[in-house]
């Protein structure tokens, strides 16, 4: 199926007449992918922004443990040594009936959650995880880690969550 165009050449019916139709529906369709390609990236940026408020959702919900001993302000234990011989540091972190308390050394990170019970510790920088580990039943843990710079730790169990104060450790 064709027709005879003004120009004496015959074109396929439903194709354009002339130059200028085809301009303008070529305009329209650019315009439109345009348009596509605009709404499709506001969609990506509201997903990212969407993943965000979740994360920021998701660390209200924690509990924060407030640090409510720490070796290193304890003038009388500067030179205390654990059994291995290294130098350690304690802290002990609560609040609203839970807790956990800390010892680190120049190699690892280990302490207990209170309540004893089972969960999960995940010691956090400012750019996310650094390491994970599950407890045991009465809540001992131990990371093989000695981090560098802000980190916290994440506390997770049945009950729910929680974490400590940012600390340079």
């Amino acid at each position: 199926m064709s027709w005879h165009g003004d120009d004496g050449v015959d074109r396929p019916q439903g194709l354009w007449a002339d130059d200028e139709a085809l301009a303008r529906d070529l305009g329209t369709a650019v315009a439109e992918a345009e348009l596509y390609d605009r709404v499709e990236s506001a969609g990506l940026q509201a997903f990212g922004i969407q993943r965000e408020l979740q994360a920021l959702r998701d660390e209200l919900d924690l509990l924060l443990l407030d640090l409510v001993h720490d070796s290193r302000d304890d003038e009388a234990l500067v030179a205390v040594r654990d059994r291995s011989g290294d130098s350690s540091r304690s802290l002990v972190f609560e609040g609203d009936g839970v807790g956990v308390e800390v010892e680190l050394t120049d190699d690892r990170v280990e302490g207990q959650l209170i309540p004893a019970g089972p969960g999960r510790v995940t010691l956090q920088g400012p750019d996310g995880q650094i390491a994970d580990v599950a407890t045991d039943e009465v809540g001992y843990f131990r990371l093989e880690v000695r981090p560098h710079g802000p980190v916290r730790l994440v506390c997770s169990r049945a009950g729910g969550a929680c974490a400590t104060q940012w600390l340079t450790w």
